[in-house]
Protein backbone atom coordinates (compact mmCIF):
# COMPACT_ATOMS: atom_id res chain seq x y z
CA UNK A 1 0.00 0.00 0.00
CA UNK A 2 1.09 3.39 -0.98
CA UNK A 3 0.82 6.64 0.51
CA UNK A 4 -0.88 9.35 -3.02
CA UNK A 5 -0.87 12.60 -2.33
CA UNK A 6 -2.63 14.09 -5.29
CA UNK A 7 -3.33 17.95 -5.66
CA UNK A 8 -5.84 19.53 -7.97
CA UNK A 9 -6.36 23.16 -9.19
CA UNK A 10 -9.10 25.26 -8.92
CA UNK A 11 -10.35 24.64 -12.65
CA UNK A 12 -9.88 20.73 -11.35
CA UNK A 13 -12.94 21.76 -8.76
CA UNK A 14 -14.13 24.74 -10.59
CA UNK A 15 -18.28 23.12 -10.18
CA UNK A 16 -20.33 20.21 -8.96
CA UNK A 17 -19.51 18.20 -12.20
CA UNK A 18 -16.04 18.16 -11.88
CA UNK A 19 -15.77 18.51 -8.35
CA UNK A 20 -17.65 15.10 -8.53
CA UNK A 21 -14.68 14.25 -11.27
CA UNK A 22 -12.27 14.53 -8.97
CA UNK A 23 -13.83 13.11 -6.07
CA UNK A 24 -14.14 9.72 -8.53
CA UNK A 25 -10.37 10.23 -9.23
CA UNK A 26 -9.50 10.11 -5.35
CA UNK A 27 -11.87 7.63 -4.37
CA UNK A 28 -10.65 5.29 -7.35
CA UNK A 29 -6.59 5.91 -5.81
CA UNK A 30 -7.88 4.63 -2.83
CA UNK A 31 -10.04 1.47 -4.00
CA UNK A 32 -6.57 0.46 -5.64
CA UNK A 33 -5.06 -0.06 -2.14
CA UNK A 34 -3.71 3.31 -1.44
CA UNK A 35 -3.95 5.66 1.10
CA UNK A 36 -4.74 9.22 -0.03
CA UNK A 37 -4.25 12.92 0.81
CA UNK A 38 -5.94 15.62 -0.95
CA UNK A 39 -5.05 19.38 -1.61
CA UNK A 40 -6.96 21.40 -3.60
CA UNK A 41 -6.84 24.72 -4.27
CA UNK A 42 -10.12 27.33 -4.35
CA UNK A 43 -12.72 26.73 -6.88
CA UNK A 44 -12.43 27.86 -10.66
CA UNK A 45 -12.43 32.23 -10.05
CA UNK A 46 -13.10 32.17 -6.41
CA UNK A 47 -9.51 33.61 -5.37
CA UNK A 48 -9.32 36.64 -8.05
CA UNK A 49 -13.13 37.32 -7.13
CA UNK A 50 -12.34 37.65 -3.21
CA UNK A 51 -9.66 39.65 -3.99
CA UNK A 52 -11.28 41.95 -6.26
CA UNK A 53 -13.95 42.31 -3.44
CA UNK A 54 -11.28 42.86 -0.86
CA UNK A 55 -10.06 45.63 -3.03
CA UNK A 56 -13.28 46.79 -3.35
CA UNK A 57 -14.17 47.01 0.23
CA UNK A 58 -10.63 48.28 1.27
CA UNK A 59 -7.32 48.25 -0.45
CA UNK A 60 -5.45 49.02 2.26
CA UNK A 61 -6.97 45.72 4.56
CA UNK A 62 -4.26 44.30 6.67
CA UNK A 63 -3.01 41.07 5.69
CA UNK A 64 -3.91 39.24 7.98
CA UNK A 65 -7.58 39.28 6.88
CA UNK A 66 -6.69 38.97 3.29
CA UNK A 67 -5.33 35.73 4.51
CA UNK A 68 -8.16 34.71 6.34
CA UNK A 69 -10.95 35.74 3.10
CA UNK A 70 -8.77 33.55 0.57
CA UNK A 71 -8.40 30.55 3.20
CA UNK A 72 -12.29 31.05 3.11
CA UNK A 73 -12.43 29.54 -0.61
CA UNK A 74 -10.30 27.02 -0.22
CA UNK A 75 -12.15 25.63 2.56
CA UNK A 76 -15.20 25.22 0.16
CA UNK A 77 -13.38 23.42 -1.66
CA UNK A 78 -12.05 20.78 0.77
CA UNK A 79 -15.53 20.62 2.19
CA UNK A 80 -17.17 20.18 -1.08
CA UNK A 81 -14.99 17.23 -2.25
CA UNK A 82 -15.48 15.75 1.47
CA UNK A 83 -19.10 16.20 0.63
CA UNK A 84 -18.67 14.38 -2.94
CA UNK A 85 -16.32 11.16 -1.34
CA UNK A 86 -19.33 10.75 1.02
CA UNK A 87 -21.47 10.74 -1.59
CA UNK A 88 -19.69 8.07 -3.39
CA UNK A 89 -19.70 5.89 -0.21
CA UNK A 90 -16.80 6.89 1.32
CA UNK A 91 -15.56 8.54 4.64
CA UNK A 92 -13.67 11.46 4.22
CA UNK A 93 -12.37 14.18 6.80
CA UNK A 94 -11.40 18.01 5.48
CA UNK A 95 -8.86 19.29 7.60
CA UNK A 96 -7.34 23.22 7.76
CA UNK A 97 -3.25 23.56 7.22
CA UNK A 98 -3.09 23.82 10.94
CA UNK A 99 -5.27 20.51 11.70
CA UNK A 100 -2.81 18.36 9.16
CA UNK A 101 0.08 19.98 11.22
CA UNK A 102 1.69 22.29 9.08
CA UNK A 103 3.43 25.00 11.12
CA UNK A 104 4.57 28.21 8.78
CA UNK A 105 5.93 31.86 9.94
CA UNK A 106 3.61 34.68 10.57
CA UNK A 107 4.16 36.28 7.71
CA UNK A 108 0.31 37.12 5.97
CA UNK A 109 0.45 37.12 2.09
CA UNK A 110 4.07 35.70 2.46
CA UNK A 111 3.93 32.80 4.88
CA UNK A 112 6.72 29.86 4.51
CA UNK A 113 6.38 26.53 5.69
CA UNK A 114 8.47 25.98 9.35
CA UNK A 115 7.39 22.93 9.95
CA UNK A 116 4.93 19.52 9.31
CA UNK A 117 3.36 17.73 11.96
CA UNK A 118 2.18 14.52 9.86
CA UNK A 119 0.91 13.04 13.53
CA UNK A 120 -2.73 13.74 12.77
CA UNK A 121 -2.36 12.77 9.24
CA UNK A 122 -0.73 9.51 9.84
CA UNK A 123 -3.21 8.93 12.39
CA UNK A 124 -6.40 9.76 10.43
CA UNK A 125 -4.95 6.98 7.78
CA UNK A 126 -3.99 4.14 10.48
CA UNK A 127 -6.85 4.53 12.43
CA UNK A 128 -9.69 4.61 10.15
CA UNK A 129 -7.87 4.17 6.68
CA UNK A 130 -10.11 7.36 5.38
CA UNK A 131 -9.92 9.18 2.37
CA UNK A 132 -9.25 12.82 3.34
CA UNK A 133 -8.88 16.61 1.39
CA UNK A 134 -6.31 19.22 3.71
CA UNK A 135 -6.54 22.65 3.19
CA UNK A 136 -3.46 24.02 2.12
CA UNK A 137 -3.72 27.81 2.01
CA UNK A 138 -0.10 27.96 3.62
CA UNK A 139 0.98 26.51 -0.01
CA UNK A 140 -1.08 28.47 -1.91
CA UNK A 141 -0.19 31.59 -0.45
CA UNK A 142 3.60 31.10 -1.28
CA UNK A 143 2.32 31.35 -4.92
CA UNK A 144 0.43 34.24 -4.81
CA UNK A 145 0.72 37.69 -3.11
CA UNK A 146 -1.56 40.42 -2.79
Amino acid sequence: MSLIVQKFGGSSVANAERVMNVARIVTDTFSKGNDVVVVVSAQGDTTDDLIEKANEINPSASRREKDMLLAAGEQISISLLAMAIEKLGFHAVSLLGWQAGFETTSSHTTARIKRVDASRIKKELAIFRKLFSVLTFILFQIHFSL
